[in-house]
């Protein structure tokens, strides 16, 4: 899932944003984070990030579409956290049109 998600958080933040980015997956019913090995889609699960101490994060991940529609899903929720973000306050930044 992570390899998803790089190429989007690529680019969607500026350099200076991109590298104080944290960012994690985790169940949404308990927070409990997912790690790589963990099977994504059993729970409910978003993506939790940081971004130049400002913290956001997905609504509920739909895997029951196909991983170009998943990445747009985040991106989505990426944009208007950028948006409504003091380091980007109303910026709209297009996403990255996949292949």
């Amino acid at each position: 899932m992570k390899k998803l998600l790089e190429p989007m958080f690529d680019a969607m933040l500026h350099d200076r944003e991109r590298r104080t980015l944290r960012y994690r997956l985790e169940r949404s019913r308990d927070g409990q984070e997912l790690s790589d090995d963990d099977s994504v889609g059993v729970d409910l699960t978003w993506v939790r990030w940081e971004v130049l101490d400002e913290e956001g994060g997905s609504s509920t991940l739909p895997f029951d579409v196909d991983p170009e529609e998943l990445v747009r899903a985040v991106q989505g929720d990426l944009q208007t956290f950028i948006a409504e973000s003091s380091f980007a306050w109303g910026e709209l930044r297009l996403p990255r049109i996949l292949p």
